[in-house]
């Protein structure tokens, strides 16, 4: 199944990037601190739409093949409607059931040499602020693996939708996405030591939030 979905998202690789070259003004910043943390990493990325997973995909230079497949936390009903994406590197995020449960899968992956990417806002930021999960920062402490911060910087408007704004402005050019990769550390950074409580955990996922926001 992992070959199958790096197969997958390499071949969808060209046609995506292509297309937001085209309606995108698209811009990368920060590539070379990937190269900065050994493989495998989370990838912690601020949410604005539904795009984000493959913005953050493809982002990722073609070269550098090998940091593929990427493992994506997905809400379990967009899961279960949108079937194809488990073929795509999702994995439902089992609310309700626990972080042990919900984080086990991407345990896992870390363990194969697999990159995870997570939202540690937990859901797409509207008007009001998030706060971060847990989820991100247990994964961290659990797997001891290095985080590397990722701002996507863009003016979409947040509408409800797939696109995350309005289609024809999309089309026209209208809109500006900027990926920016920051430094990568390790979770005991964000408060001196590796979070181990539910209050700590939620500590350093603010911690990381706020890595992302200052990152331009």
């Amino acid at each position: 199944m992992k070959l199958f979905i790096k197969i997958m998202q390499l071949l969808a690789y060209w046609p995506f990037r292509l297309a937001f070259i085209l309606f995108f003004s698209f811009e990368i910043k920060g590539i070379t601190n990937l190269q900065k943390a050994e493989k495998p990493f989370i990838l912690a990325s601020n949410h604005i739409s539904y795009l984000d997973p493959i913005f953050v995909g493809y982002a990722m230079p073609f070269k550098w093949r090998y940091y593929f497949p990427l493992y994506y936390m997905m809400d379990d009903l967009i899961y279960k409607i949108v079937f194809f994406v488990r073929f795509l590197g999702a994995i439902p995020a089992r609310k309700g059931q626990g972080l042990d449960v919900s984080i086990a899968p991407f345990l896992n992956k870390l363990e194969s040499e697999c990159i995870v990417v997570m939202f540690p806002e937990g859901g797409i930021k509207r008007k009001e602020e998030l706060r971060p999960k847990r989820g991100i920062s247990y994964m961290a402490s659990k797997s001891g693996k290095s985080i590397i911060p990722l701002k996507i910087d863009s003016n979409l408007d947040g509408s409800i939708s797939i696109f995350g704004d309005k289609l024809w402005r999309i089309f026209l050019r209208k809109k500006t996405v900027t990926i920016i990769f920051g430094k990568p550390f390790k979770i005991e950074e964000t408060i001196s030591k590796i979070p181990s409580t539910d209050d700590e955990l939620r500590q350093a996922s603010e911690e990381i939030l706020k890595r992302i926001k200052k990152l331009s």
